[in-house]
């Protein structure tokens, strides 16, 4: 019998609503299509909305956990699997210390709600220094910016993109990505909504993007000097006395030291740098001041530079000096439905920064996480305490991280490789016990990330549409397991700790003087698991019913809203939305200013040479959907896009073949000759070089190889502050094969 359920897609960012016809009773997907009905996708949908589907429907997706056995996959039982994986990893703990298991965390994670709010208990449980997450080659940049500024890490300024009347979006494409941390449906007819309100679309970027294409002006930016040009930007809103606080002024500190700062860059002397004109960028400060509502937005481009901090920071400050932030139509920060109440002292902690460092070269962590980049040099570490194994949780960092290869050759070093994840792919065809969860059909999820994202408040629940196999596992209970053995405890009882400690934070916080956390338990005792503590969350937060104590927002009515809940548009949040121990925003925080100096001191070679950045495809994520034929087909994606100017040079042919140098390592790729990449800039996307044989993904490995350009980036190269990977304005060399 067929049945229509409704959910979002948990694909990207966007979250759009989907219809689902389904045959539960076969376990069969009919169809899945856009929901007219969702309060914000309102019936868009992108290629990659049927992605689980294709995933769930894939013969190579593991179902049971596997164990290899004289180089060979075995099928084995769940209680076999965690038994042998539990005890090997807490001796090896017991004998050598914490600091032997070494784990890398990766990006699905987060399209993942009870893998999400788990995610603590496991990092911390294992509590080892070597600790890698796909973060650090994306937004790390901005966790660092945000935590220093606003108190909180995860504390986004997002695009109030519904409102502005100037958009100007430097290092993203949104019409690919979805909105990138600016979460929104049908990411074109926003932009569209934007020129049709009268306003106008800018875009920065090395390359004419999808985005750009649909954009009133377009800028060509040389890769990795964005930096230079937002200071020069600040440096002509102190000249033409242009700076602006609005309401923030009486709690804003590091005016002066901002001003001070911006005195050594002008559009005149950062020009020759960043490629842009100072002409042009003049019109474009005037253009952004003559605004009502304008906005200025910095993405992954500028995050996964060699001064992605500083970057990600002046994105801030750009939008604070002109009075948008915290502004409509500015630089908003949602509210999750989820938000707990702040506690009754306010937490007063030391920003996340340096209190280790990795063992080889001394880089400091930041968010208690190592460098990506550094990861290979980290598990080759011979000292007497080296890393002996290695848990890898839905990632695959032997494409995702630069110098995969060595990645690779240092995990062969390894006693124990142990991976959590439903593939066989570059990284996890190395391990020895490979223990896969349920897919998204066969577990229920809530947008739990990307509600703190969105341009508009929001909250989605989606329903298990398929019940799993009797002896399958979700994430979270595979990772509770495997701490709870390791440590020598139960998971129950570690499940009950969840449960009991965010009872006793919530009836802590002064909005609820007089509940206990008895009465909070009590009031969400019909649900069970992450369920439960997802009520909890939902009854405390800024909707919420109170637990039972007035009218509001309960997981049971979140459920019953099947098409999400529109909680309105962004607003106002400043001041009371600071962590910092001042409640102050301090916009000249040390930690960022005193890179200022590496900044100026590199303004001699910042563009000299052939630079690479990256891309992606409508129907690409990262390398997780090469598997699934619907998704390769068509011509190869994983090309060389070079300007026609320097493919003459260079005596490359459209269609022909070029070798890309970097790092030590050479790849012969596609070129694809396009006026829509800046002179002196070449790309080639991210998430290929599926090429091992090794591999359990036939379809990647077949029909889409491609080349790792990870492999082709000197990977010693960091953001100091925030040690992110340099993948985009990476320098490399190019010739023709």
């Amino acid at each position: 019998m067929t049945e229509t359920l409704y959910r979002s897609c948990p694909t990207c960012e966007a979250s759009c609503g989907l219809v689902l016809e389904v045959d539960r009773a076969s376990k069969q997907v009919i169809s899945i299509k856009g929901d007219p009905e969702d309060e914000r996708s309102k019936g868009y949908v992108c290629a990659k909305s049927q992605a689980f589907r294709y995933v769930y429907e894939d013969p190579e997706r593991l179902r049971q956990p596997v164990k290899k056995v004289d180089d060979q996959w075995q099928t084995i039982s769940w209680e076999q699997a965690l038994s042998e994986v539990g005890e090997k990893l807490g001796k090896l703990r017991e004998q050598h210390g914490k600091d032997s298991i070494a784990m890398y965390y990766g990006n699905p994670n987060g399209h993942n709600f009870s893998s999400m709010v788990y995610t603590e208990l496991f990092t911390q449980m294992l509590n080892t220094e070597r600790f890698f997450s796909a973060g650090s080659v994306d937004q790390q940049p901005k966790n660092l910016s945000c935590e220093l500024l606003y108190g909180n890490a995860w504390v986004f300024p997002i695009p109030d993109i519904q409102r502005t009347d100037f958009f100007v979006c430097m290092g993203g494409n949104p019409l690919v990505s979805q909105g990138s941390l600016m979460s929104a449906p049908n990411a074109e007819a926003q932009l569209k909504g934007i020129r049709e309100r009268g306003g106008q679309v800018w875009t920065i970027d090395p390359r004419r993007t999808e985005t750009a294409a649909i954009a009133d002006q377009h800028l060509f930016i040389k890769p990795g000097t964005d930096a230079y040009l937002l200071f020069a930007w600040v440096n002509v809103l102190f000249e033409d006395n242009k700076v602006s606080l609005g309401r923030l002024e009486n709690i804003v500190d590091g005016v002066d030291t901002v001003r001070d700062l911006a005195k050594a860059f002008t559009p005149e002397n950062t020009a020759d740098i960043t490629g842009v004109p100072a002409a042009q960028l003049r019109d474009l400060i005037n253009a952004f001041n003559q605004a009502e509502s304008p906005v200025l937005y910095g993405r992954i481009g500028l995050c996964t530079q060699e001064f992605g901090t500083l970057a990600s920071w002046l994105v801030d400050v750009v939008n604070l000096l002109q009075g948008r932030l915290d502004a409509p139509g500015g630089a908003m920060f949602p509210q999750a439905a989820t938000e707990l109440p702040p506690p009754a002292e306010p937490v007063q902690s030391e920003v996340g920064h340096g209190r280790f460092k990795t063992r080889v070269r001394g880089f400091p962590e930041y968010m208690g996480m190592m460098p990506a980049s550094l990861m290979a040099e980290e598990l080759a570490y011979q000292g007497d305490d080296k890393a002996r194994a290695l848990i890898t949780v839905a990632g695959n960092p032997v494409l995702s991280v630069p110098n995969g290869e060595a990645i690779r050759e240092a995990m062969q070093g390894l006693e124990l490789i142990v991976a959590l994840d439903f593939y066989i792919n570059e990284t996890t065809s190395l391990a020895d016990y490979i223990l896969p969860s349920t897919s998204q059909l066969e577990h229920s999820n809530y947008d739990f990330l990307f509600q703190t994202t969105a341009v508009r408040n929001f909250a989605r629940y989606s329903p298990q549409i398929f019940e799993p196999d009797s002896d399958a596992r979700h994430q979270y209970e595979i990772m509770t397991e495997l701490v709870a053995r390791i440590n020598g405890m139960a998971a129950d009882d570690l499940h009950a700790m969840m449960v009991e400690g965010l009872a006793a934070q919530i009836a802590s916080s002064p909005k609820f003087t007089g509940l206990d956390a008895e009465k909070i338990k009590t009031a969400t005792s019909e649900h069970s698991g992450p369920e439960r503590l997802l009520d909890m969350m939902l009854r405390a937060g800024p909707h919420g019913d109170g637990f039972e104590q007035g009218e509001g927002w309960n997981l049971q009515k979140i459920k019953a809203a099947e098409h999400g809940v529109d909680f309105g548009p962004l607003q106002p949040r400043l001041p009371d939305l600071l962590q910092t121990p001042d409640k102050r925003l301090n916009i000249a925080p040390a930690l960022i200013t005193d890179d200022v100096e590496r900044l100026t001191a590199a303004m001699q070679t910042a563009n000299s040479g052939f630079r690479l950045i990256g891309r992606r495809h409508i129907r690409d994520m990262n390398s997780w959907l090469h598997n699934i034929n619907q998704y390769v087909r068509g011509k190869n994606r994983c090309t060389l896009l070079v300007h026609p100017d320097d493919a003459e040079s260079l005596g490359l042919s459209e269609g022909g073949h070029a070798i890309v140098s970097g790092a030590g390592r050479s790849a012969t790729v596609e070129v694809e000759i396009s006026d829509s990449m800046m002179p002196g800039v070449v790309s080639l996307p991210h998430g290929f070089g599926h090429r091992f044989s090794d591999t359990g993904q036939s379809t990647a490995r077949e029909k889409s190889p491609g080349v790792s350009c990870n492999d082709l980036i000197d990977w010693t190269v960091l953001d100091v502050p925030s040690g992110t990977s340099v993948v985009n304005g990476a320098k490399i060399e190019v010739r023709a094969a």
